[in-house]
């Protein structure tokens, strides 16, 4: 019997900015969001197969990084055209929500048994049995949609659409770095400024929009990394890392609770399957709790020692 053909995850080259580029900054941005989105491509056939839950992940870490390279780069461009273009990419995505959701659950399944007790096991394996059968309708469904004529002239209008993307004019005389160094410092400003409301009483949405926050200066720093150096920023992409991930896990949380409170809502409200998930569901939001407190100490320390 031979082993069935796998296919390897797509090796992207590094992008970064092109530090000697004479061109102007709105049409590096350009190109590269252009060149990022159409590499997309190389992830439908492993999404398609479903070999590895790598691929969607991939497509749709790819996809947001553009989307928070747009945003980085929003005063560049004609704000109209951007916001087509984020509600297409958004639509684009969209149909894979659910499986990736889905994804993540099934792969944190022995975490979620560790959570509770042997004999609420039965029902808690019922769920997953569940879960695992919504997924292949969510994989199945999201096979047609990669496969289909409508999802081709989707990502065919999209890449139309970057190419097509027009500066404000008044952008077009500036110096690149000053430029870089401008919006990468506003946002750096902000992110402070940030940071320096959270307390105690901080709200989950609060910490919700820093993450967004954070997760735009990385890919940012990410793409200019050859000009960090020469940049005036407090904050450094190792700390913005560290804190997009923990926030990220934060926000993996809250969606997790919301998921479970749906599922009981909607699905099942009785029987060994309701109780075992309504445990899951108490521990998951204690643990939240206890993670809230523990992310917002290390986001008030991490303030205390950034200058702004």
């Amino acid at each position: 019997m031979h082993k069935r053909d796998t296919f390897q995850l797509p090796r992207k080259t590094s992008d970064v900015y092109p530090i000697h580029s004479t061109l102007p900054l709105f049409k590096i941005i350009r190109t590269h969001v252009l060149q990022t989105f159409s590499f997309c491509k190389n992830y439908q056939k492993g999404i398609i197969k479903d070999d590895d839950p790598e691929f969607l992940h991939q497509y749709r870490v790819t996809i947001r990084r553009i989307r928070a390279i747009l945003s980085l780069h929003q005063s560049l461009f004609i704000p109209d055209q951007l916001k087509e273009i984020n509600f297409a990419i958004k639509n684009l995505m969209q149909p894979t929500n659910l499986q990736r959701d889905l994804d993540v659950y099934l792969m944190q399944m022995e975490h979620y048994f560790n959570l509770v007790e042997h004999q609420h096991h039965q029902g808690l394996a019922r769920f997953f049995d569940d879960l695992q059968h919504q997924r292949q309708k969510a994989y199945k469904k999201n096979k047609h949609w990669l496969k289909s004529e409508e999802y081709k002239a989707q990502y065919k209008l999209i890449c139309i659409q970057l190419k097509q993307l027009s500066p404000l004019m008044e952008d077009l005389s500036s110096p690149p770095q000053e430029m870089i160094n401008t919006l990468l410092m506003n946002l750096n400003n902000h992110i402070i400024t940030s940071m320096k409301a959270i307390d105690s009483q901080t709200s989950d949405a609060q910490l919700h929009r820093l993450r967004i926050k954070c997760k735009k200066l990385r890919y940012g720093l990410e793409y200019y990394q050859p000009l960090t150096e020469q940049l005036s920023l407090s904050l450094q992409l190792k700390t913005v890392k560290f804190l997009q991930t923990k926030l990220g896990d934060f926000n993996d949380s809250s969606v997790q609770i919301d998921f479970l409170n749906h599922y009981l809502e909607q699905y099942i409200k009785t029987g060994r399957r309701a109780k075992a998930i309504g445990l899951l569901l108490q521990k998951t939001q204690q643990r939240h709790l206890e993670n809230k407190q523990q992310l917002i100490n290390e986001v008030i320390l991490c303030s205390q020692n950034t200058a702004h």
